[in-house]
């Protein structure tokens, strides 16, 4: 009876490791195609930082 358990629980894992690689792989994706597309702001030169100061 333990063994049926045993062995049902590792072919549970089997069965499910392919789908949370695949999720994993897909939110690291998405995470990596949200960043890509960022739009930060350039740098603004120190005289033009000084002007909008004043």
């Amino acid at each position: 009876m333990q063994e049926d358990i045993a062995q049902d629980s590792y072919s549970t894992v089997r069965q499910l490791r392919p789908v949370v690689i695949t999720v994993i792989a897909a939110k690291l994706a998405v995470f990596v195609l949200l960043m890509t597309t960022v739009n930060f702001q350039p740098p603004l030169p120190a005289s033009v930082e000084v002007a909008e100061a004043r």
